[in-house]
């Protein structure tokens, strides 16, 4: 079996995780641990990594990977930081996923229906995803009140109709992400191909790879969404 360590900590909250990859398509997680915490990814972090490391009693992972943003700025360059170390001390692969797509294939596979996710992005915005039965379409850095200008008319149906969620319900509708945090379940089973490759061609993953995927071009200091 290889060792697969996911972590994401490019939002308000930190997910720490280990899977197994039983033969050549189970992903099976091993240990995990999500909480919320603003503003203390720098401090908490790597507690939780060792913590479920120490779960799963592995001295290291086989594979590290982790979720790239978009998100808070500071939170993107410590996954980013934290990830490319560790895979530089380890010598091990590196595979980096959008942040949205994470949250919204786990939400698509929770319910079997279309599902929207916004996170906000400060500036009156929004980072927003779709997964509906034809895979993942964003990320998008946009203003509420201009989302439906942005999705495809092929796509907007499944839009209209979609379950939504949020980490903020009061600035976009839509369930609570804080009441059920997402996992890296569905990401890794759906790209288990990927994560083959990158164990059996670690070359072709090297850690410096691992980019944060900003989105937006420049950032304010503004938290206000009003």
């Amino acid at each position: 079996m290889k060792k697969i360590l996911f972590f994401d900590a490019t939002n308000q909250w930190i997910l720490a995780e280990t899977y197994l990859l039983d033969g050549d398509e189970t992903i099976e997680r091993s240990a995990s641990y999500s909480g919320i915490h603003p503003r203390e990814s720098s401090k908490l972090l790597i507690q939780e990594l060792r913590n479920v490391l120490k779960i799963s009693d592995w001295k290291k992972p086989d594979l590290i990977a982790a979720a790239l943003g978009p998100g808070s700025f500071t939170g993107l360059r410590i996954a980013v930081a934290t990830a490319r170390n560790l895979a530089q001390l380890w010598e091990i692969p590196a595979l980096g996923f959008d942040s949205l797509n994470v949250y919204t294939s786990y939400y698509f596979q929770e319910v079997g229906d279309p599902v929207v996710v916004a996170i906000e992005a400060k500036q009156k915005k929004i980072y927003l995803g779709m997964e509906d039965r034809r895979g993942f379409f964003g990320s998008m850095d946009v203003k509420p009140d201009e989302v439906v200008e942005r999705i495809p008319e092929d796509r907007l149906q499944a839009f209209l109709t979609s379950q939504k969620y949020s980490d903020r319900p009061e600035f976009f509708e839509g369930t609570s992400i804080l009441q059920n945090l997402p996992s890296a379940s569905a990401i890794l089973q759906r790209n288990v191909s990927v994560v083959r490759e990158a164990l059996e061609h670690p070359d072709r993953f090297p850690y410096w790879k691992l980019v944060p995927n900003y989105v937006r071009g420049t950032y304010v200091d503004d938290k206000s969404t009003a």
